[in-house]
């Protein structure tokens, strides 16, 4: 009886042993457990602080390329690129733009697509019409149909040079911008001129009116002409061809122009 009562209390103690082992193990693996996560958690923290960074300095950088545009165009690129969303500009003028196979337009596009990339998305919209003919048609109401945000827009001024008086050119530019944010509404506009052409008399006043114009409606404008050669130099000739249509030369000043406003310089 003595020596069975030994062997029992043996089994018991060698059970108390192997149970208190196996339990100081689990609590230790968990301790290590807890350890390595909480280290992972902070190895693993810098890098998920350092995406946020990149991200946030990405988007800063694509808002300080917007610093010429209009401040509603600007605030409503910044809502979209948040949002991931694309950001609509629209380059709209005459067919001058079209007078060669790569025009100013898509000089500026593929520009705008560098430097941008798929934050924006650019078109571009021509037409053979004056600005009262424009208006009669209706042609406003594809522009609208876009739904553009920012619209680059050359009036149909050499179109109407010698055939509508500036007063009613500059009614039918109001009127234009008028009719397209009824159809989109909080898009913003920017005006800029046709090319210049030699000697151009009557043409230039015109042009120097829509530049008053958009100072007096406080509408962004870009001068183009600045890049381009004096306009009583025969040099300018060389940026023309036989019909004062912008040439290659002639394109890529304009381009300038307007790459040069829509992608501030740093």
């Amino acid at each position: 009886m003595k020596k069975a009562l030994i062997i029992l209390l043996l089994i018991l103690c060698g059970g108390v042993i192997v149970y208190g082992n196996s339990h100081w193990n689990s609590m230790t693996a968990g301790s290590i457990s807890t350890e390595n996560s909480s280290k992972q958690a902070k190895e693993d923290s810098p890098a998920k602080e350092e995406k946020t960074s990149t991200i946030d300095s990405d988007e800063q950088k694509y808002l300080s390329f917007t610093g010429n545009w209009p401040e509603e165009a600007q605030s409503l690129y910044e809502e979209k690129l948040k949002a991931g969303e694309a950001f609509h500009i629209l380059l709209m003028g005459s067919t001058e733009m079209d007078s060669i196979d790569e025009g100013w337009n898509d000089i500026v596009q593929d520009s705008l697509q560098e430097i941008y990339g798929d934050t924006i998305s650019v078109e571009s919209m021509s037409f053979e019409t004056s600005t009262l003919e424009f208006i009669q048609e209706e042609k406003y109401e594809e522009v609208g149909d876009l739904k553009p945000n920012l619209i680059i827009f050359e009036p149909f001024v050499f179109k109407d040079n010698g055939n509508v008086l500036i007063e009613d050119t500059l009614q039918s530019i109001g009127t234009i911008m008028d009719e397209v944010k009824k159809l989109s509404p909080g898009v913003s506009f920017v005006l800029t001129p046709p090319q210049p052409i030699y000697q151009p008399a009557n043409y230039a006043s015109q042009v120097e009116a829509i530049q008053e114009y958009a100072q007096d409606s406080d509408i962004p404008y870009i001068d183009h002409w600045s890049n381009w050669p004096d306009v009583e130099d025969e040099e300018i000739k060389t940026y023309l061809d036989s019909v004062s249509s912008p040439n290659e030369k002639g394109h890529k000043a304009w381009a300038k122009g307007i790459t040069e406003f829509l992608v501030k310089k740093q």
